[in-house]
Formats: structure tokens, sequence, C-alpha cells
């Protein structure tokens, strides 16, 4: 379904450590500055910027959205690290099942944060919702599959010819099954059916869809009567990359820049102690998501998280006024995006360039 930016979007959307000067050097200016800000708000938690943003405006509350899994939101929540970070804000989480309600709480303003899959950030950059990328949360892998029954026996995605197929449609589930079915010169030979996980598990459990491409925790309900056929990691080694990102309103993050890096800083937190200590931050994503250690690990091993010391980095988002590998992959999402219809014109990778939030930092 197409739609254009000016009337259906409402419709349609649903520290790290520095190693020295000569490490610092190597980036650009604009991510030395954000690095810079990353460790002294996390070495300094109470000190400015808390209660006042650089405009003198107090900001009594700090609206985020997020998912239900066990990521680098839900490590820095049951640890207290947004508690710490924002001692003098009430902060406010609403748990969104897809990136399509996000965008429209972005687009209303009643987020100021919220993180999704890339894909729902491509269509609020097609949509020209005001907002930017400020932190790639995760990057897909084995999180996110393409299964069958394993009744029907089969073994390749060529053999889904004739099949119903299930999978929330704008999501980074839908983009890499897309990508799948094109691959295999089937897309046209299947039925797909637009469903939200918990309506997938439903329908398989009642046996009304042949297969689906979702991700975890529903991907585990559905494993013990299912074959993996492709996941999000072996994709991504063709180039289909996919991840989870968070955007921030841009009128927020220009009126409050300190608390948006102080957000970013939050998170980076979360990611180093998952290179520190995995099966702490394991734990404490378990506890808050409120499943077991054992599936939240199975869920977080799926996943890469880059940190803040890679972010900027020709991998992912690249340096001043040069895209890196994700910022890329998301040009290309955008394109074939556009391709199928679910958005109006794909965004240039200048466009994505411009995108990415910088702090207070500029090229």
């Amino acid at each position: 379904m197409a739609f254009t930016a000016a009337g259906a979007a409402a419709d349609f959307l649903e520290g790290a450590t520095l190693m020295g000067r000569r490490w610092l050097a190597r980036w650009p200016r604009w991510g030395r500055g954000l690095v810079l800000g990353l460790v002294a708000l996390i070495l300094a938690p109470g000190v400015s910027g808390c209660q006042h943003s650089q405009s003198g405006q107090a900001v009594a509350e700090i609206r985020i959205g997020i998912l239900n899994t066990p990521n680098d939101v839900a490590v820095a929540r049951q640890l207290g690290y947004f508690q710490a970070a924002f001692p003098h804000q009430k902060l406010k989480f609403i748990t969104f099942d897809s990136g399509v309600d996000a965008n429209k709480a972005l687009l209303s303003g009643g987020v100021d944060f919220a993180t999704m899959g890339d894909t729902n950030g491509v269509v609020a950059l097609a949509a020209e919702i005001p907002v930017q990328l400020c932190w790639i949360n995760e990057i897909c892998g084995a999180n996110e599959a393409l299964v069958v029954r394993r009744s029907a026996k089969i073994k390749r995605v060529e053999d889904l010819v004739g099949r119903k197929i299930a999978t929330p449609f704008a999501s980074t589930s839908h983009y890499s099954l897309m990508s799948a079915l094109s691959q295999a010169g089937i897309r046209d030979q299947v039925t797909l059916l637009d469903m939200d996980t918990q309506n997938i598990v439903a329908a398989w459990q009642r046996g009304n869809i042949d297969a689906a491409y979702t991700w975890q925790p529903t991907l585990a309900q559905l494993l013990p009567e299912a074959t993996v056929l492709c996941d999000s990691a072996d994709l991504a080694q063709q180039g289909i990359t996919t991840g989870n990102i968070t955007l921030v309103r841009t009128q927020f993050a220009q009126a409050h820049p300190r608390l948006t890096q102080r957000f970013v800083a939050t998170l980076d937190q979360a990611h180093q102690l998952r290179r520190r200590n995995f099966s702490q931050a394991v734990s404490a994503a378990a506890r808050q998501v409120g499943i077991s250690h054992r599936e939240a690990r199975l869920q977080m091993q799926g996943t890469t998280w880059p940190g803040a010391s890679a972010e900027f980095s020709s991998a992912y988002l690249g340096a001043a006024g040069s895209s890196g590998a994700f910022v890329q992959a998301m040009t290309r999402t955008g394109q074939f995006m556009a391709g199928q219809q679910t958005i109006t014109t794909a965004p240039s990778e200048q466009q994505f360039i411009d995108f990415i939030w910088k702090g207070d930092q500029e090229p």
C-alpha cells in the first residue's frame, strides 16, 4: 500500500573508555564529541543537564517507547541505569508491539524516544516524521527466522510455493522474508498474511499458517514443531542487514541535546556490561522482561550490540559526511520498500546520513 508523507503518514504508521588521544583522533570530529559526551555523562550522571536542558526549560518527564525484548533498554532499566542518569525526571516507558505504533506515537508527540526495527526507521524518514536516528540497539541475527512446519517436510525456501506465510508487515521480519522469497524467485507464489506476533502463535497452533518469519520470543514458541529455513544472520551475510534502532524526536533532541546524549550514554552502559559480563546482562534482561535466563540468553546470543565505540565506524553509521555499512543497508532497504510500494519514495543515501543525530558536534 502506498502513502504520501503529508496525507497518509498517520494512517500507515501504524565510557566508552578513551584509549588515549591517538585512538580518539581516528574518530570524525562530531563522533569525538559524542564519545567524549558519553564518557562525561556516564562518569557524572548527576552533573549538568539533568534538571534543565540547554534551552533552560525544566524537563519533568521523558517518555520512552520500548520493545518487550531482552535488549539494552531492558538491561538499563533493570540495573537502574536510567534512574541514575535521570534523577530529576520521571521516566515513562511505553511498550509497543510494532514500530508502526511507535511511529504513530512519535508523530503525535506521545513519546520522546522509541525503539523499533530499522524498516520502520525507513518509513519514518520517508514519511518525513520529524525524528532522528540516535542509537543502534542491536543487529538482528538468529533471533529472527523463517520457519515452516516440520510436518510439511520442506527444507528450502524455494519449496514454499503455494504456502501461507505470516509476518508482521512493515517490520524487519517482513523485509527479510520478502528478500528471501525474492532470492528464491517465489515472491508472487505464496500467500502473505499480516499478523502481529501474538496472532502468529495463535494461527500456528490452529494450523492456519504453514510458515512464519518472526522474532524471539515468538519464534521460540514455534520452533518445537518447526524447521528453520533461514535466519537474519544468513541474510546479513548477503548484505541484507536488519536491526533495531532508537529514534528521537527532532524537537526534543534540539531542545535538550544533553539529555539526549545522556540517554545514549545510558544505553551504552548496557552494551559495555554485555561485553564485560554477558551472563549478568542476560540475567538483568531476563528479570526485566519476565523470561527465563535460558530464553534471554538464546535471544541475546542471536543479536549483535555495537556500542558507542563502534557505532560511528565504517561497519555501522560511518564517519562525518560518509555512510557506514548499516546506513548503506538501510538505503537498500528503502529502495526495496519503495519497489514494494510500502513507501512512496526511497530516501537517498545522503538523506540517511542527515537522518543520524550527531549530538552537539557537527562535521
